[in-house]
């Protein structure tokens, strides 16, 4: 029999720090579109330079990835959240000394290795805290929630880079991710609620991967969050403003109506999941071939007025939030000793992908320099297209992906 959510007061505190640990993700991950255009002034920064700022968080949570979940299944969530929020602390306070592109990678790298805890982090809270069936829904509704991080790094991170420099915005970030820190130290248990409702075998990452009902899940997380945050996290903020002709502030209002588009959409998901009376197969297929449609369309039109462009973005945002049936349906086919490893590995994936899509996107922008500039976008938009449409391709035709 399925079991209720108890909403008990350790059920509320560890929701509140999973909503956090999402939304500072969301933030430094969308962040990027809005501080895009100050570094590259500042620093007098190439297409493909800043394409390696931006993304360097990424590659670095790549490496962390693997040794992420093995210490939160050793050591638990408590002290390593708490430890790697403070590196985060230091890293975005690092940012404020930088003075050259060499050092600004560097203190990157080390806002990345505090950000790589908190995918695994949050799943890993949800999965000891939480029975499986509703990890689907918890996990939208932390997109939902969470999701305010990313707005926060839209139009308002806009407006008070504006008004205050983006310097001290980035401090008053290290304080409050400071306080943070010790906050989840204090009041996260050491131990889960509840024993795990099922046990089994912990497969190392190898069994993971050679597993025909994990296999699918790993080849579409390839492209669950790069095609957003390519947008939302970096290219964005330059398309709007060579494209458009925005100012940073009005690239940030519609960055921000983005990122309603993807807490609407992680909830919506998250119902379907619980709810609705679709295969997670069918609801994740749809979802892909959603957000090529609207790229494609993108790339093929010349001369996009702001409004299309606008809607087929928000399109495009709101379908890729298929991720959450699929982290859902990962869950329910490992065995709960192996959750820290498989989400670990499903991390690793999914923000490899990041810095690929942004750095090749960036290269496509630098190599057709002499090209107008909505002609150079309408290339890169192609190229996304291309790359979700072919990992959607294996899924299709993956008997173990139709699996519930």
């Amino acid at each position: 029999m399925t079991r209720r959510i108890r909403f008990s007061l350790q059920s509320f505190i560890v929701i509140t720090i999973c909503v956090f640990l999402f939304g500072m993700g969301q933030f430094h991950r969308a962040a990027g579109a809005i501080v895009a255009p100050v570094w590259q002034d500042e620093y007098l920064l190439t297409a493909d330079q800043l394409g390696l700022v931006i993304s360097v968080i990424f590659m670095v949570n790549i490496v962390a990835q693997g040794f992420i979940g093995s210490l939160l299944d050793r050591v638990g969530p408590r002290r390593i959240i708490s430890l790697f929020l403070l590196i985060l602390a230091f890293g975005t306070l690092a940012c404020t000394f930088t003075s050259s592109f060499t050092t600004l990678i560097l203190a990157r790298i080390l806002l990345g290795l505090g950000l790589s805890v908190g995918g695994v982090g949050m799943y890993m809270l949800l999965a000891r805290n939480f029975p499986a069936s509703q990890f689907g829904f918890l996990n939208g509704l932390m997109v939902t929630l969470g999701g305010f991080g990313g707005l926060l790094a839209t139009y308002p991170l806009a407006v008070g880079i504006a008004r205050f420099g983006w310097i001290n915005v980035f401090i008053g970030l290290s304080v409050f991710t400071a306080a943070f820190a010790a906050a989840v130290f204090l009041v996260t248990k050491k131990d889960p609620v509840d024993q795990p409702e099922h046990s089994g075998p912990a497969p190392g990452f190898l069994g993971l991967i050679k597993d025909d009902r994990v296999r699918p899940v790993l080849i579409m997380s390839c492209v669950i969050w790069a095609p957003i945050t390519a947008i939302t996290g970096l290219w964005g903020g330059p398309y709007y403003k060579a494209v458009h002709a925005l100012s940073l502030e009005e690239t940030g209002l519609f960055q921000m109506l983005f990122f309603c588009a993807t807490m609407a959409s992680g909830m919506t998901y998250g119902f379907i999941d619980r709810w609705g009376r679709f295969s997670r197969y069918s609801v994740i297929l749809t979802g892909a071939l959603t957000s090529v449609a609207s790229l494609s369309v993108l790339a093929l039109t010349p001369d996009m007025p702001l409004w299309a462009a606008n809607v087929l973005l928000f399109v495009m945002i709101f379908a890729q939030q298929f991720y959450v049936p699929l982290i859902a349906q990962l869950r329910q086919v490992v065995p709960d000793a192996a959750i820290g490893r498989a989400t670990s590995l499903y991390t690793i994936i999914a923000v490899a992908a990041i810095p690929t899509f942004q750095t090749l996107f960036g290269v496509v922008i630098q190599q057709t320099a002499n090209l107008p500039a909505e002609q150079s976008y309408r290339l890169g938009f192609a190229l996304m297209a291309a790359m979700v449409v072919t990992p959607t391709l294996l899924f299709t035709f993956s008997k173990a992906a139709k699996q519930p």
